[in-house]
């Protein structure tokens, strides 16, 4: 089995590991199943934490009521779907994702440093919308959930501690989801 070297963790197509994170520029198809070989646009943003994404519908309706106060019909909600993500990397992908590329400024290593990874955001910035890819492996079950066009709305509290996995706990927000699941069982 190969790890990722950024903490040890699988990709997500290997025996015993649970999901991987990509995304791509706003607009980019998604696959049409969990298992296809990724077009090349979409690149690895790196490993979810232990309590991995959690999904939030956009099933919500007003009611709609008549003169009786009797409801006539559902409206349907403006919520938008979310996915909380908190990303375990540190890394180029992972700050341009958060934050948006074009606040994200990489240096070159030279003989005085390794490479830099600068981030220069303002508070209430938004970052750029994307293409946003969740792969994940449950025994033989293999499931997708993505949009081609979404955000990142929230970032969450972000902990520097000594023996923890820095968290950047994310909310990616999009008006559109769309999920996948793949049984394993070929014909």
């Amino acid at each position: 089995m190969t790890h990722n070297v950024n903490l040890g963790i699988g990709n997500y197509a290997e025996e015993g590991t649970t999901g991987m994170f990509y995304h791509a520029p706003a607009g980019t198809e998604l696959p049409t199943y969990p298992g296809e070989t990724l077009a090349s646009a979409w690149v690895e943003v790196g490993a979810i934490s232990v309590d991995g994404i959690t999904f939030t519908s956009n099933k919500t309706s007003d009611n709609l009521k008549n003169w009786a106060n009797k409801i006539e019909r559902l409206l349907p909600g403006e919520d938008a779907g979310q996915v909380s993500a908190p990303i375990i990397y540190t890394t180029e992908e992972a700050m341009k994702t958060v934050f948006g590329a074009d606040k994200v400024t990489v240096t070159a290593a030279t003989a005085e440093h390794g490479k830099l990874v600068k981030v220069d955001f303002k508070q209430g910035e938004t970052s750029d919308e994307e293409a946003f890819l969740f792969l994940m492996k449950d025994g033989d079950d293999m499931i997708m959930l993505g949009t081609t066009k979404g955000f990142v709305s929230e970032l969450g509290d972000v902990a520097f501690q000594p023996n923890e996995a820095i968290n950047w706990d994310s909310t990616i927000t999009a008006d559109h989801w769309v999920l996948v699941k793949d049984d394993g069982q070929t014909t």
